[in-house]
C-alpha cells in the first residue's frame, strides 16, 4: 500500500476518534464522558494495523524495552566479566612471564660472575705459575752455572794436574836426553 494513502487512512481514523470524543456526552457534575469501549478500540486496532512494520516494529520494541535492556545489561555485565577475567589471566602470564625472564636473567649473572670469579682465579693462578717458573728457571739457570763453574773448575784443575805432569814428563825426558 502506498505510504501517502496509507498515512492518510491513519490521519482519517485519528480524526474520527477525536470526533467521538468530542461529541461525547459529559456524565453530569463529574466532567467525565462515557465512551464505548468496543468502537474506539476498533479504531485503534485499524490505525495500528495501517501503521507500517516499522512502527510495529517500534512498537514491539517498546513493550519489550525492559526486556531488552535487561538483556542487554546481562550480556554487557557477562561481556565485561570476561574481560576482565580475560585481563587478569592476561596480567597473571605476563607477571609468570616476568619472574621467568628474572630468574633466568638473576641465573644468568650468577654463572657470569662465577664465570668472572673463575677467569680472576685462573688469571691469578696463571701469574703464580708463571712466577714460580721464572723463579724455577732462575734457580735452574743459577745451578746450572754454579754446576758449569765446578765443572770447568775442576776441569782447570785437573787440567793443571795434567799439564804439570806433562811438563814433570818433559823435564824427565830431558835430563835422559842428555
Amino acid at each position: 500500500m502506498n505510504n501517502n494513502i496509507m498515512d492518510l487512512k491513519v490521519l482519517n481514523l485519528l480524526d474520527e476518534f477525536e470526533n467521538k470524543l468530542e461529541n461525547l456526552s459529559a456524565v453530569p457534575f463529574t466532567g467525565k464522558i462515557m465512551i464505548d469501549r468496543d468502537e474506539l478500540l476498533d479504531i485503534i486496532r485499524e490505525i495500528n494495523i495501517l501503521l507500517p512494520e516499522e512502527y510495529q516494529h517500534v512498537k514491539w520494541i517498546k513493550s519489550q524495552e525492559s526486556q531488552i535492556v535487561d538483556e542487554a545489561q546481562k550480556k554487557a555485565n557477562t561481556i565485561i566479566l570476561n574481560a576482565e577475567s580475560e585481563e587478569q589471566e592476561i596480567i597473571q602470564k605476563a607477571r609468570a612471564e616476568e619472574e621467568r625472564i628474572e630468574f633466568e636473567i638473576n641465573e644468568k649473572m650468577k654463572i657470569l660472575v662465577d664465570e668472572n670469579i673463575i677467569v680472576r682465579e685462573a688469571n691469578k693462578k696463571a701469574t703464580e705459575i708463571i712466577g714460580d717458573a721464572e723463579k724455577l728457571s732462575e734457580s735452574i739457570k743459577k745451578n746450572g752455572y754454579e754446576y758449569v763453574e765446578k765443572l770447568l773448575k775442576h776441569f782447570g784443575a785437573s787440567l793443571s794436574d795434567v799439564l804439570n805432569q806433562i811438563e814433570e814428563n818433559i823435564e824427565e825426558l830431558d835430563k835422559y836426553k842428555e
